[in-house]
């Protein structure tokens, strides 16, 4: 980043300005439910093949954190803090699935780049502020999703990714166990833990946290591994994942069945749910929307286009209504949430007063969606079997004028299902 870039932020944020990685899951008609840690016992796979879904994700950016000893009365709230938070990481908006937050600077030699986790194992890297996307890989390049395989019940299910402390971060697998993968360039990537499935990846004040029913956290960058107390859930099923620096940080799961819960924790081990929130929460979050946080609000959205907020730490929970049907994830990018759909952008400063303008091109359909330090978004095209030749890249400087990338500049491939921003190591890849 630029030295008027950051200065700027540091002058409208104040030091502890972070950006956040938010994460979605895409499936088919439906919530996705799978085998291993995704299923109640005794409960059968569903989705793939046919269906109306669309593949979305979201990275989402963070204010600045706070410090000292928290507020009287709060259950999240961990007590005595500990400075200001230091810049962080970008989407996923954060996604998503889980932001990042309360790191320190981007690593020396670093350089900023987006990476994108597709379905069958697949990433593919940017490392020119979303202007062409490179380093494209899989687990298996001639498998075609959903022609008929079903590649959101595989080990190589796209399940979130995340960036912090100089390290990407991916989950894979859903009904098949996959695990947690990671890399300092987005290309190269080892694995961190096996032979299980998460329901998203967050990273936040130095450690990891891979959630589901029995989350589990690492504080060495994934080299070793927790398990977290209870979760606190009654539904089983954990579909989005994230961290934003309100009250010290706060790391935030959603999950969903017949009913939706959002359950909060301020260390990643110890989890509660809201002493007040209202019943549509978190629900819709594993394809729609997501977990933003910026002017000291948490926003939670989900495909029924209700936004829940909090200002307190996600203690207690208010909800609104957008005005219109969302297709994209959620994002802060610094001064206000942004959230798509058919040809819209829907804005707002506080996650309760929102207002819509039309997009450029008209028609666009969003679905993963993540934002730079910089403020540069990038997309990829939702909905259905809009992959493979069909499959679109964009880039946007406002939210609004959207830049479709030339076909040179991607490999279309296997569906996307999360975007996150972060500083890494450069790839041979990249130009």
């Amino acid at each position: 980043m630029s030295n008027a870039v950051w200065g700027n932020l540091v002058r409208r944020f104040g030091c502890g300005s972070v950006l956040l990685a938010a994460v979605a899951l895409a499936g088919c008609s439906g919530e996705l439910s799978g085998g291993g840690n995704g299923l109640a016992p005794g409960e059968s796979g569903t989705g793939g093949g046919v269906g109306t879904g669309d593949p979305r994700t979201a990275g989402t950016p963070g204010m600045s954190g706070t410090s000292g000893t928290g507020d009287p009365g709060d259950p999240f709230d961990p007590g005595s803090g500990g400075g200001p938070i230091e810049p962080g990481s970008g989407g996923a908006p954060g996604l998503g699935d889980g932001g990042s937050g309360g790191e320190p600077p981007p690593p020396q030699g670093s350089i900023p780049m987006f990476v994108a986790q597709g379905h069958a194992g697949r990433t593919v890297v940017s490392c020119d502020d979303g202007r062409s996307w490179v380093g494209n890989r899989s687990n298996d390049d001639s498998l075609r999703c959903f022609d008929p395989y079903d590649c959101d019940h595989d080990a190589g299910a796209a399940r979130g990714i995340t960036w912090g402390d100089g390290w990407f971060f991916a989950t894979f697998g859903w009904g098949t166990p996959g695990g947690v993968q990671r890399s300092r360039d987005g290309v190269n990537w080892e694995t961190a833990l096996s032979g299980t499935t998460f329901g998203g990846v967050s990273f936040g004040n130095g450690r990891l946290v891979a959630a589901s029913r029995s989350a589990r956290y690492s504080d060495d960058q994934g080299s070793t591994w927790d398990d977290s107390g209870s979760t606190a859930l009654n539904v089983w099923n954990v579909r989005r994942a994230g961290f934003v620096p309100s009250h010290g940080g706060r790391f935030l799961m959603a999950a969903s069945d017949s009913s939706a819960e959002i359950t909060v924790s301020a260390d990643g081990d110890d989890w509660s749910l809201p002493t007040s929130i209202p019943s549509s929460c978190g629900g819709g979050m594993q394809t729609d929307g997501g977990f933003a946080y910026g002017n000291g609000t948490i926003v939670a959205i989900g495909s029924d286009s209700i936004a829940c907020r909090s200002t307190d730490g996600g203690a207690t929970w208010t909800s609104t209504t957008i005005g219109g049907t969302i297709t994209s994830q959620i994002v802060w990018n610094g001064s206000e949430f942004m959230v798509w759909g058919s040809g819209k952008l829907y804005r707002s400063m506080n996650g309760s007063s929102w207002s819509s303008m039309n997009t450029s091109p008209g028609n666009l359909r969003l679905g993963p969606v993540a934002v730079s330090n910089d403020g540069t978004l990038v997309a990829v095209r939702g909905g259905w079997q809009v992959w493979y030749g069909d499959q679109e890249f964009y880039r946007s400087t406002d939210g609004v004028n959207w830049q479709t990338l030339a076909a040179g500049q991607f490999v279309g491939s296997h569906p996307i299902r999360f975007i996150a921003f972060g500083h890494g190591q450069k790839p041979a890849a990249c130009p």
